[in-house]
């Protein structure tokens, strides 16, 4: 199970800490987080934004996102991650 949320870190309050407990009951977890304020984020909605038009509007022609595109995208976020770490 996954699950996303975007949110400003005022609203982070004990209630939404209640709810993850609550959807992923004595499991193990990993918590991310980043800021949305990187260009490479707001990009990368674009392309998936226009993506899902393009769907939308003709789903014939849609074409299937591969391994190689999750594999690159991954690549890409580590790099990302690993640079802010540095």
């Amino acid at each position: 199970m996954q699950a996303s949320y975007s949110l400003n870190s005022s609203e982070l309050n004990i209630n939404f800490l209640n709810s993850i407990k609550e959807m992923f009951q004595n499991k193990n977890i990993e918590i991310i987080i980043t800021d949305h304020t990187d260009n490479e984020v707001n990009e990368y909605r674009k392309s998936i934004s226009n993506r899902l038009e393009q769907y939308k509007s003709n789903p014939e022609s849609f074409t299937e996102l591969t391994d190689e595109f999750w594999v690159d995208t991954e690549k890409r976020l580590i790099e990302r991650h690993q640079k802010r770490a540095v």
